[in-house]
């Protein structure tokens, strides 16, 4: 039983204090989206983050002879100069940060852990933490955030669910 809600809450189902409500299989609330990341949205928060990745690894690759010319070049102004740098540079930063959310992300549900369940399993006796109990193995994992077809896993269309998804909530 939720507390909160007094409602019955099955395995791995949260309250989130800011939505107020118990969400399903919930990893956690994202405050950048304004909502709860769980069972019913995680493809579409996986699919942000793979975006945003490319997006500013692009920017980066793309502006890298940008960046070298103002860097070697003395006589651009000093006002683009420092523009063109620090946006390469947050840019950068960004990138970094993003990609490492991402992967951060993927070894999670290569583990088919949520974010709650990571930082709630995790102790000084790791012996636990090694597997989690609803882990079907690396392709069940997948297809059950991404779907069955891989061809659409990067397409931000509604995932068909896989019967046995329902009893791993």
């Amino acid at each position: 039983m939720c507390q909160r809600c007094l409602r019955t809450k099955p395995d791995r189902c949260h309250h989130c204090s800011q939505c107020n409500q118990c969400v399903l299989k919930m990893d956690h609330h994202c405050p950048w989206v304004a909502n709860c990341i769980g069972f019913f949205n995680y493809k579409y928060f996986m699919n942000m983050l793979i975006y945003t990745s490319t997006t500013t690894w692009l920017v980066l690759f793309t502006t890298w002879q940008l960046f070298c010319h103002v860097l070697k070049e003395d006589s651009i102004d000093y006002r683009l100069a420092y523009y063109v740098i620090t946006s390469y540079l947050l840019c950068g930063s960004l990138a970094l940060v993003i990609t490492g959310f991402l992967s951060f992300h993927v070894w999670l549900i290569y583990k088919q852990y949520t974010t709650i369940e990571f930082c709630e399993k995790r102790s000084d006796n790791d012996s636990n933490f090694k597997t989690s109990p609803y882990n079907r193995g690396a392709w069940e994992n997948f297809t059950g955030v991404f779907g069955e077809n891989p061809l659409f896993w990067f397409v931000p269309l509604c995932k068909q669910q896989h019967p046995l998804t329902l009893y791993s909530l």
